[in-house]
């Protein structure tokens, strides 16, 4: 069988996570993009949870993406990006 498998989650981008993306050198907008594709995949093996709260987080780099899981209609709305030092104020 050739092609791409159907994802297992669907990633939504919030318009926050949107403008602050579209800022970014196109390398590391790439790089994100490419990890937030792979996410759809397995986002429980590759985001990791907050302590304290009910959002995740992935690591790009040296950015974050923060990240709710809708278990239940599977999908993850990337809301917000930033540096790491900065991202969880």
């Amino acid at each position: 069988m050739t092609g791409k498998t159907k994802p297992a989650w669907r990633v939504e981008i919030n318009h926050q996570f949107d403008k602050k993306l579209s800022k970014l050198p196109r390398p590391d907008r790439q790089q994100i993009l490419s990890s937030l594709e792979k996410l759809e995949q397995a986002p429980l093996t590759l985001a990791k949870s907050l302590k304290g709260r009910s959002d995740w987080r992935l690591r790009v780099g040296n950015w974050r993406v923060l990240l709710r899981l809708e278990k239940k209609m599977r999908v993850i709305i990337a809301y917000d990006l930033g540096p790491r030092g900065d991202i969880y104020k």
